[in-house]
């Protein structure tokens, strides 16, 4: 019964490997160990089995600390089922050691390596392949530890025993591509693009296009030609990469959205390349056009247009003020998107990333001012709550070490009350934070009790990717805007309270010349009109002192709204207070003819504490329906 269920488990394992099936492994490998070590001992040839493939799953999977404990337990089990001069004893060695070259300790990695290779010499020998093989690895440790001179004599020693061997074509030419990177950085770019065309042409001729390996390297050719700023060849080559990729691994896979990545770089280039060529002759044509001018102009004509086109040039600077958003989505896709390809590419399909929530950068409204606090370069990472405990601990950790200073400037400043903005959160606590949910509220109940700032809150900024689709998802959602009864019974409860403070006390205090009454019902007037029209567009009011200024990016009375608050905050309560009722006044019938156009009401009464009760009647459930109109 019990070999039933290993060799059952064994083969489910095997077809959920092909499938990807990858964090639904860990358990079942669990299982299959624990039968081997019942039904043939801990120290079998098919538990040693288990131990190496579990180990390396582990591995893959970016669970270091659990696959190193496996790993170790193998390198026991070969020992003593294999003996210290069986080559699958060095095997083991070496799986371990690619375990510890990840890990980054790469002392024992190297030292481990080095026993493979001796024990390799005296049993299979050194023009096997495997021990070609086990060099390569060794040459890749060096590469990650910046000692190139040994990465590459690592690498051109395994080339050197795959060589002139016709079955050892392809890790041959996998080989080559390895040592591109290297002559990259040692500065010889042609060595590096001749050893590329080598190696697809070696695919070529094998007949391997159209496989994975040969896109890797049309790839990696397309990178070097943009280094070269050759960009129609790297659009070629690049164009047939991912074609390739997606055929063969998806447009879901981590490949094809690297390739994706680099083709629209690719295409960036490009166009930025045609802009700076227009640009240079529009500079030539205005530049002689400013020579001619200034020949039969006066001198005085000469410096006035001096100044005009010294004024330009501060407008281009102002254009060219990077905002808080782009910057994190550069530093984001340049400097951690990369590292996530590389170390944490089997948590790639679980993860999201962008920045949203607290901030003037999230809106797209920083400025210079807003710059001497909680901003920089910076991201936040979304991932299940499931697998906080099994990689967010060592992404965090990872995540810290990455250059805190990009394209110029300084590190993240964080305010006494701006800290735990960004980093890596679960999807979970994200939104709980701030509309003490973890995903889109179930009831009418819950979503009024929700400020509506928070909700703006959370639907700002931007999503960088989401590869897992959850956090999207909700967020999505949550853009839509109220449930209809909830946004309604809204609208009702701020009609009632623009007429009380605008038409009706604004008025009165001002003949009683109470101007701190007539500032605060005014206040509360701007307040609750403005809110008025982020409903009517179905969007949420954001922190109020980007209340105002959110308003542009509305359709539905924004741009009214914006100046006529913005002409009401600068009259004058003594001299301009008729002016000031005038624009209140003018704006109700406003917002009137806007319940009109969405069906929201019938009367046309510009004094809207009768228009209240009427958007009230709209309200489907009951309960809200015969509710008081002046509560929200």
């Amino acid at each position: 019964m019990k070999l039933e269920r290993l060799n059952e488990l064994l083969k489910k394992l095997v077809q959920m490997e092909d499938a990807e099936e990858n964090l639904e492994m860990v358990p079942l490998y669990e299982e299959a160990l624990e039968l081997s070590k019942e039904i043939y001992g801990e120290h079998n040839l098919k538990t040693l089995e288990i131990y190496n493939n579990y180990g390396g799953h582990l591995r893959n999977l970016g669970l270091y600390e659990k696959a190193e404990y496996i790993l170790r337990k193998a390198v026991v089990c070969a020992k003593i089922v294999r003996g210290k001069e069986h080559p699958d004893y060095a095997t083991t060695l070496v799986n371990l050691a690619n375990l510890l070259r990840m890990m980054k300790q790469w002392q024992e990695s190297e030292s481990l390596f080095y026993q493979a290779l001796a024990l390799y010499k005296i049993t299979i020998g050194e023009e096997h392949f495997i021990y070609a093989g086990t060099m390569n690895n060794l040459g890749l440790l060096y590469y990650e530890m910046g000692n190139l001179e040994r990465a590459k004599e690592c690498l051109e020693h395994s080339l050197h025993i795959l060589e002139g061997k016709e079955e050892y074509i392809i890790p041959y030419a996998t080989t080559l591509h390895n040592l591109v990177d290297i002559y990259k950085k040692e500065g010889e770019i042609f060595k590096a693009e001749h050893t590329l065309k080598q190696e697809i042409e070696i695919y070529r001729q094998q007949h391997y296009e159209g496989t994975v390996l040969y896109a890797a390297a049309l790839n990696s050719l397309g990178i070097l030609y943009c280094e070269k700023e050759q960009y129609e060849k790297a659009k070629a080559v690049m164009t047939e990469s991912v074609e390739i990729t997606k055929k063969h691994l998806g447009e879901a896979s981590d490949a094809y959205k690297t390739s994706v990545k680099n083709l629209e770089m690719i295409h960036e280039k490009l166009q930025e390349k045609k802009m700076q060529k227009n640009h240079e002759i529009l500079q030539e044509t205005l530049k002689g056009m400013t020579s001619a001018a200034c020949a039969s102009e006066s001198n005085l004509n000469c410096e006035k247009g001096s100044e005009e086109r010294n004024h330009t040039i501060d407008k281009d600077t102002e254009k060219g003020f990077v905002k808080g958003l782009d910057l994190c989505r550069e530093y984001f896709n340049q400097v951690c998107y990369p590292l996530l390809e590389r170390e944490f590419s089997n948590f790639l399909p679980r993860m999201a990333a962008g920045l949203i929530g607290e901030g003037s950068e999230c809106y797209g409204f920083d400025d210079e001012i807003s710059r001497d606090h909680d901003f920089g370069p910076s991201f936040q990472i979304y991932i299940p709550q499931e697998d906080m405990p099994i990689y967010g601990e060592r992404l965090k950790q990872r995540l810290n070490t990455l250059p805190k200073t990009f394209q110029g400037f300084g590190a993240r400043i964080e305010s006494q009350y701006g800290d735990g903005r960004v980093g890596v959160f679960s999807i979970e606590d994200f939104y709980r934070k701030f509309i003490a949910a973890e995903g889109v509220p179930e009831t009418l109940s819950h979503w009024r009790q929700i400020p509506e700032n928070a909700l703006s809150t959370v639907t700002n900024g931007e999503v960088f990717f989401d590869h897992y689709g959850k956090f999207t998802k909700i967020r999505e959602e949550l853009q839509k805007g109220y449930p209809e009864d909830i946004r309604l019974k809204k609208i009702a409860a701020r009609l009632m309270k623009m007429a009380q403070s605008g038409q009706y006390n604004f008025p009165r205090c001002n003949k009683r010349k109470e101007y701190v009454a007539s500032r605060l019902a005014l206040s509360e007037f701007m307040s609750v009109s403005m809110s008025l029209v982020y409903l009517l567009n179905h969007s949420y009011r954001p922190y109020y002192k980007w209340v105002h200024r959110g308003l542009l990016s509305l359709p539905i009375l924004g741009k009214t709204a914006y100046d006529k608050m913005q002409r009401l905050s600068v009259l004058s309560l003594e001299k301009d207070y008729k002016e000031m009722e005038w624009i209140i006044e003018e704006f109700c019938v406003d917002c009137v003819k806007e319940l009109k156009t969405q069906g929201l009401t019938s009367s046309s009464e510009a004094f809207l504490l009768m228009q209240g009760p009427e958007v009230l009647k709209r309200i489907k459930e009951p309960a809200l329906r015969n509710s008081n109109p002046w509560v929200e």
